[in-house]
């Protein structure tokens, strides 16, 4: 019995590692995506002029809520079967499930472009508020068909473990999209609809670059022929698993759109202009999130469909998640001043104060918030997310009209209301996972990462009372970000949240990828030092 559970544990722990390897390749590919895509942006704002790049970005607006509103949960599902049939070594089904939802998808997505083309006017008007505008949109809306594809495809790569085309693709997007804008705003003088085209254009390459690489990899399985009647059997049960979630999805954007006019209603234009400028400053913690999340669902689906054994792998994934995000999370809080400062300047400096409530949601990462949605996806329970949504839902209208618009509290209430309905929901889930493993959270570890955390960040607060000029800000946080990292490992190490065989594990998953594994590594003689010289109890469970 022993050597048969030692045996499962040893398998969990492979795929762990698999699934970190790909994480990796998923977090770089979004970290180098986002990086030139922000970059793009200053270009693309300081060009336009505030005016014109607030007209760019509302005429995205209608296009891209239809990619949402028409999405009917197929990239979720796609993966999630692909893995499935492929851990099933039912490879035919696998093909079904890859041309089936293309297809569909495809031919969804160019009816929604049709009806975005010819009722652009209306739709600026009712989503923007900003009829005259419907010209951008008519151009604008050529993305409802190549975003809806492009991100299909994406999930495809992710559901056969081809994390590195997802990488490319999304690189070859924002590479594309940022130096045609700058050539059509620079070069051609096009203003708006120059940066709508770059944008167009980067989404057309970006695509076929996909395609090709998708191509290449049916090619594998030319010898598997699809029929009719399969590619229906399999149609039906993608849109089983993604109804529900198209239906939080209509959920989500209804919320949008209230919270858009919220905002809109309740705040004075500083406070608006200071709010878009922080959330942009949540990409620090998707990039680090998406890749993690993504890498989860066709894990639980392989462990699911081989073991049964979700606790141990849902505690084990929740554990080195929350090692990460948390204190990811508070270095933003932490800097939030001298972050903001490095990217928008003084004259937003005014909103630094918002940024910790607004990151905080992201802390509840400890309790499961990222990793137990992903599992009830993996186990088919698409309808719990969709229960939690929208309670979630309801909860942050509710609180955010109270807070903000009845006790006037501005943003803080605003932000206060997201806090709010974020722990709701992620309460929900909780209880919605316990249908399947007896105790989903290991809250005693969490309870320790929470704690090393505060601990390290506590201890690099005195850094900012140092004096030094506002223009070496980049150094300060150099600074405390590793003065964080040594507190934040030997307070691990302290409170038995890593020991030998976690470095171990932690090594092994990222001793492919060069520059990484040298940090990594040095991490590691740190922490082994650490584990040395506080005694045997630190080195094994």
């Amino acid at each position: 019995m022993s050597s048969t559970k030692n045996g499962d544990n040893n398998y969990l722990l492979e795929y762990l590692r698999s699934a970190a390897g790909n994480t990796f390749i998923l977090f770089l590919g979004d970290f180098l995506y986002n990086l030139v895509l922000a970059i793009g942006s200053i270009f693309i704002a300081r060009i336009l002029g505030s005016e014109g790049y607030g007209a760019f970005s509302l005429a995205l607006v209608p296009p891209l809520t239809l990619v949402s509103l028409l999405s009917l949960g197929i990239d979720t599902a796609a993966t999630r079967y692909i893995q499935k049939f492929l851990a099933e070594e039912n490879k035919s089904k696998a093909i079904y499930v890859v041309r089936s939802s293309l297809l569909m998808r495809s031919i969804i997505n160019i009816v929604g472009a049709v009806a975005c083309f010819v009722f652009s006017s209306q739709l600026a008007q009712i989503l923007v508020n900003r009829a005259e505008l419907g010209e951008y949109v008519r151009v604008a809306s050529a993305i409802v068909f190549l975003q809806g594809v492009y991100s299909l495809v994406l999930s495809i790569f992710i559901g056969v473990n081809m994390a590195v085309g997802v990488s490319i693709a999304k690189i070859t997007y924002s590479v594309s999209k940022t130096l045609v804008s700058i050539v059509m705003l620079m070069v051609f003088n096009m203003g708006v609809l120059g940066a709508l085209i770059g944008n167009i254009i980067g989404y057309v390459i970006a695509l076929v670059i996909a395609l090709i690489f998708l191509a290449v990899l049916l090619r594998r399985f030319h010898k598997y022929s699809s029929n009719a009647d399969g590619m229906k059997n399999v149609l039906w049960e993608l849109l089983s698993y993604g109804i529900p979630l198209y239906a939080s999805s209509i959920v989500s954007i209804a919320v949008s759109i209230y919270q858009n006019l919220l905002i809109a209603y309740a705040l004075p234009l500083s406070d608006i202009g200071g709010y878009r400028a922080i959330s942009n400053f949540n990409v620090l913690i998707t990039v680090v999130a998406s890749p993690i999340s993504a890498s989860l669902l066709p894990l639980f689906t392989h462990v699911f469909t081989k073991f049964q054994d979700m606790e141990n792998m849902l505690k084990l994934s929740n554990k080195y998640t929350s090692f990460v995000l948390v204190p990811v999370t508070m270095i933003a809080m932490i800097f939030s001043r001298e972050l903001i400062y490095i990217f928008y300047g003084s004259q937003y400096l005014f909103a630094y104060h918002y940024l910790p409530l607004l990151l905080a949601p992201n802390l509840l990462v400890g309790l499961g918030s990222l990793t137990i949605p992903v599992l009830l996806n993996a186990v088919g329970d698409t309808k719990a997310n969709m229960k939690a949504s929208i309670v979630s839902s309801i909860a942050l209208v509710a609180t955010s009209c109270l807070l903000t618009m009845v006790l006037k509290l501005g943003l803080w209430g605003y932000l206060t209301s997201l806090l709010i309905s974020s722990a709701v929901g992620m309460l929900l889930v909780l209880a919605y996972a316990r249908r399947y493993v007896r105790n989903p959270i290991d809250i005693n570890q969490s309870i320790k990462i929470y704690l090393a955390s505060t601990m390290a960040a506590a201890a690099t607060i005195p850094i900012f009372h140092i004096s030094v000029p506002r223009f070496v800000s980049a150094f300060r946080i150099a600074a405390g970000f590793t003065l964080f990292v040594l507190i934040y490992v030997a307070a691990s190490v302290y409170f038995n949240i890593i020991r030998e065989d976690d470095v171990e594990f932690i090594v092994k998953a990222f001793n492919r990828f060069p520059i990484v594994n040298i940090v990594i590594n040095l991490l590691a003689k740190y922490a082994l030092t650490l584990i040395n010289l506080m005694g045997s109890d630190k080195k094994t469970r």
